[in-house]
């Protein structure tokens, strides 16, 4: 049980790495943001498929590690 728990979060830390990797980074002025970003598409519509994965694998990793922990402390 340990070892399958193991090899799966090593797998969704190295897709959840890859992900991160793949998608294009962005500029970020804080000072303009407020006025900058009006009119213009919102963040989750460019790659939204990637983000959508990207996200939904993070709450997947985290909520193994939960589990990990749990089953290792009993």
């Amino acid at each position: 049980m340990m070892e399958v728990l193991m090899i799966v979060g090593i797998i969704l830390a190295i897709a959840l790495i890859v992900l991160i990797l793949i998608q294009p980074r962005q500029s970020q002025f804080f000072s303009m943001d407020a006025t900058s970003n009006i009119g213009k598409p919102g963040y989750w519509q460019n790659n939204r498929l990637v983000k959508i994965v990207t996200l939904l694998l993070s709450l997947a990793l985290f909520v193994l590690l939960l589990v990990f922990m749990i089953v290792t402390y009993q």
